[in-house]
């Protein structure tokens, strides 16, 4: 390219050598080649610039895509934003729910928490109490046990005095029956009833129709019991009088079933202590004809009905001692 344009400059020095001075020729040719010189410079300067341009623009391009990228990313920041933005608010709003409904839990646990110490202290003085009154109860349990000890060593006791005295009583009857072995039972019979031993006599082995003296048979009868009892001391003796309802009235004494009844337990009594009996173990009574073994509707039932019953009962001395104590 230089030479080229080298020639040129001959070519048109030539053909301006006849025209102009050498000087002016070499003047020119010098500002020819000054600005062949800066042409040159300017061509490399453009061409430097180009490339700087080129540069600038593939920089501007990078920056250009980093823009869209920039945006791209801000827009989906943006949107990420906004969604972490609207989760944060409604996690600000679940922690305030939160944060109240602890205030609230802490109020009414506080208020349960008061509730509870109070029902437990409650509870801690009802325990106290029922210990108390459990500790009151194993007392009198342990005083109601040493009592019911000697309660059933008292049980005891009279069950062995009681025994002793059925076993008495059943002596008593069968002493009594063999002494009395030879009378017929329709005149004399002898039981054992209530734990007592009752010797039933009929009117007509002690007595006639209406009286009160004791025949001769009957007396034996008495005898023979008041042996028995003089050898059994610890026998109380009951002597009852009995009738049937047949109604009489005399102007002397017996005047009726009342008198008779009480006339005849009292004879009976004399004949019993007349044979040794002490008076203060024999209690006579009469109860006319209000105390019937029968009915009073046939001759039979009037017979056994008109009775004298001699009751014996074993003393009880001991059993009262135990049951005083």
């Amino acid at each position: 390219m230089r030479k080229k344009y080298f020639l040129i400059a001959i070519v048109i020095a030539g053909l301006f050598a006849s025209c102009v001075t050498q000087k002016k020729f070499n003047d020119e040719a010098d500002a020819h080649q000054r600005c062949s010189t800066k042409l040159d410079s300017l061509k490399m300067k453009l061409r430097s610039l180009k490339e700087e341009k080129n540069k600038l623009q593939d920089f501007l391009d990078a920056r250009n895509a980093d823009v869209e990228r920039l945006a791209v990313d801000s827009a989906q920041t943006h949107t990420v934003l906004n969604k972490e933005q609207k989760l944060n608010a409604e996690l600000q709003a679940s922690n305030d729910s939160l944060i109240k409904q602890k205030k609230l839990l802490l109020e009414n646990s506080s208020s349960r928490n008061q509730q509870l110490n109070e029902e437990l202290q409650k509870k801690q003085q009802e325990l106290e109490a029922k210990e108390t009154e459990l500790r009151n109860k194993e007392l009198s349990m342990e005083g109601l046990t040493n009592e019911l000890k000697l309660r059933m060593l008292k049980v005891k006791e009279l069950e062995n005095i009681l025994n002793s005295k059925d076993s008495a009583t059943n002596n008593l009857k069968r002493k009594i029956a063999a002494a009395l072995e030879g009378y017929d039972e329709s005149e004399l019979k002898v039981e054992r009833k209530n734990g007592k031993v009752y010797v039933s006599m009929a009117e007509k082995l002690l007595f006639k129709s209406g009286s009160a003296e004791v025949e001769v048979k009957g007396k034996g009868a008495l005898k023979k019991l008041a042996e028995v009892l003089n050898k059994n001391t610890d026998i109380n003796i009951t002597v009852e009088g009995h009738t049937d309802n047949a109604q009489f009235k005399h102007d002397e004494y017996p005047r009726d079933n009342w008198d008779l009844s009480v006339l005849r337990a009292t004879t009976i009594t004399k004949i019993l202590t007349d044979n040794k009996v002490e008076p203060k173990r024999i209690t006579a009574s009469g109860h006319a004809e209000y105390f019937p073994v029968a009915t009073n509707q046939t001759k039979e039932g009037k017979s056994l009905n008109r009775r004298t019953e001699i009751i014996l009962t074993p003393k009880l001395d001991e059993l009262l001692k135990v049951l005083g104590n």
